[in-house]
């Protein structure tokens, strides 16, 4: 099931506990404050998750799916040990 980043907002410190206490919810340590409504955190949800706390009163603001940017990102990153020795004559460093 897909994951997303989500910015969570609820009425009290205490609500803000239940996230992880109760819920269960894989909450960021940065990121968090509070607003004139309530408190804000940042977090990853999968879509049940999200539904069960907007049925709890939480106000959810859902941003990018975490599992389909990280698998776009690793085409990004390199294959092979770039560390290792490409062998005689084809490493400038290598006598």
């Amino acid at each position: 099931m897909a994951r997303f980043r989500i910015t969570v907002t609820g009425k009290d410190r205490e609500a803000m506990l239940d996230l992880v206490r109760k819920y269960k919810i894989q909450v960021s340590d940065h990121g968090s404050g509070s607003t004139p409504t309530g408190y804000t955190v940042h977090a990853i949800a999968e879509a049940a998750d999200m539904e069960k706390l907007e049925k709890a009163g939480y106000r959810i603001h859902r941003h990018e799916d975490v599992d389909e940017l990280g698998k776009q990102r690793q085409t990004e990153v390199g294959q092979g040990d770039r560390y290792k020795p490409a062998g005689p004559g084809k490493n400038p460093r290598t006598p």
